[in-house]
């Protein structure tokens, strides 16, 4: 592009031979990246029916690998097809991850509940729909419009929030109110009334700073500083995990070479060396011993000291996972990360709390969407059995509560 431009005349203020070193330094690095490259390429023509575009196309095969279902992604991008056709939106973000977070829960809601002849059906069933009937209720059967009215009945609060406007005016108009209905149960009308037109920047309140900053406290165990709270305000859902990584690993992931840091040292006798904060160091590995009740100790020497450092191996005693069995306790709704222990109105919800019916206590994040965790009947928390970041699965338990006397 420089030199597209000093040939017409126009002079580019640009280091050149920065820029040079630059591009030579990536060139050295990205081959010891290909491991996070995804392994599904390619163009996909269905594009225009499944409407996942760009790097959402990829990344939802991924997704579906790491979950186990990635035999179900046929269905999916079937359903998706016909979804698109009944919930009208743009296909960029949010749009690609509502889709895709909506149509694969369904499909996988089906898969659970009644097997691949399940999945068969919920096809056959809309199809018939769009394709056959114009998304006209009334040519349905009793049954099916009863089943299609419990299509939404999981969806997450981003799709019920896109239904309402908080994600801006929908291109075409609102959804059918048959849509609502199934999203919203006995509280649709009611929703369909508080829709609104306006943007989500007219109607975001302003932001309780010292709330957000007590709450961000007490994530990390200490007040945090400018830097680290502007992360926060920014990304709420990543910077607790990108703080905890840093007072983890310090620099290292800075100092060590990608290979190294990716790889480690495997072989008696390998060494690297590094700056760090102007001082020259080696790390070199001495030996690894035998793993003992899922602990290895590992002998380095560092600038020529010898050090023995304990590592726990996936073999490690790890705790047991609890599972919600009873009536007063709150199991998650699905897999995924903590990334809120509840809710943007009243902070941090803690052990002795009273919460109401219906009140979000924490939110789950799963494939870039929330999903609320909402008390079940209003009482008082007797135990809260997650923390910020853990990784839970579809059932585990989250909370005990107390029912109010």
């Amino acid at each position: 592009m420089q030199s597209y431009f000093e040939e017409g005349g126009i002079h580019v203020h640009l280091n050149r031979s920065a820029a040079e070193q630059a591009n030579q330094q990536v060139r050295e690095w990205i081959g010891h990246y290909e491991w996070a490259e995804s392994p599904f390429k390619g163009y996909d023509h269905g594009v225009t029916k499944h409407r996942m575009p760009g790097g959402a196309f990829p990344s939802s095969f991924e997704q579906a690998e790491k979950g186990g279902f990635l035999h179900l992604m046929p269905a999916i991008l079937r359903v998706m097809s016909l979804y698109n056709q009944i919930v009208r939106y743009f296909d960029v973000t949010p749009g690609s991850q509502i889709t895709w977070v909506t149509c694969s829960g369904i499909v996988n809601r089906y898969a659970k509940e009644h097997g691949e002849a399940g999945v068969r059906r919920l096809i056959a069933l809309l199809t018939k729909f769009v394709e056959e009937k114009g998304q006209d209720m009334e040519a349905m059967s009793e049954e099916e419009r009863k089943e299609l009215l419990q299509l939404f009945r999981n969806a997450s609060g981003d799709f019920k929030n896109l239904l309402v406007g908080g994600y801006g005016r929908l291109p075409v108009g609102w959804q059918a109110d048959w849509v609502y209905q199934s999203a919203f149960g006995d509280e649709w009308q009611a929703k369909i009334e508080a829709r609104t037109d306006l943007s989500p920047l007219d109607t975001l309140k302003d932001d309780d700073l010292d709330k957000l900053r007590r709450t961000l406290s007490e994530a990390i165990g200490r007040e945090p500083p400018e830097e680290e709270f502007i992360l926060y305000l920014m990304h709420p859902k990543d910077a607790v995990s990108f703080i905890e990584f840093r007072e983890r690993y310090g620099m290292a992931p800075l100092v060590l070479p990608t290979d190294v840091w990716r790889n480690g040292l495997r072989r008696s006798g390998d060494k690297v060396d590094f700056e760090l904060d102007g001082k020259p160091y080696c790390i070199e590995l001495v030996s690894i011993g035998a793993e003992h009740e899922g602990v290895i100790h590992v002998v380095l020497k560092v600038n020529n000291v010898t050090r023995v450092y304990p590592v726990a191996t996936p073999r490690a005693r790890k705790a047991e996972i609890r599972m919600a069995k009873g009536p007063n306790e709150i199991g998650a709704p699905i897999n995924g990360n903590v990334w809120r222990i509840g809710n943007p109105q009243r902070g941090p919800i803690h052990v002795g709390d009273v919460v109401h019916k219906g009140e979000e206590v924490a939110n789950l994040e799963a494939m870039k969407m929330e999903n609320a965790v909402l008390a079940p009947f209003s009482g008082r928390i007797v135990e809260v059995c997650i923390k910020l970041n853990d990784v839970v699965k579809e059932g585990q338990l989250l909370f005990v509560l107390e029912k109010n006397a």
